[in-house]
């Protein structure tokens, strides 16, 4: 049988991407979530344009480690 539901194709990253600021929230517990999120992804921007060679699992797991999320 064949379905007329549109495929959803999730861009490459995006899981990891998620899981990753999901992980910073719930070890900071921060008072503003949307705030937290708007500096996380700030910051990460940052780090990403000094490891540009490093795929987005291996990104975020460095800047775990280094923003101590981990």
């Amino acid at each position: 049988m064949f379905s007329s539901r549109p495929r959803l194709v999730v861009p490459y990253g995006l899981k990891t991407l998620l899981e990753g600021v999901s992980r910073a929230v719930l070890k900071t517990n921060p008072q503003n979530i949307t705030q937290f999120a708007a500096v996380y992804f700030k910051e990460l921007i940052v780090f990403r344009e000094g490891n540009a060679c490093l795929d987005i699992k291996d990104l975020i797991k460095q800047f775990h480690q280094i923003k101590g999320f981990k």
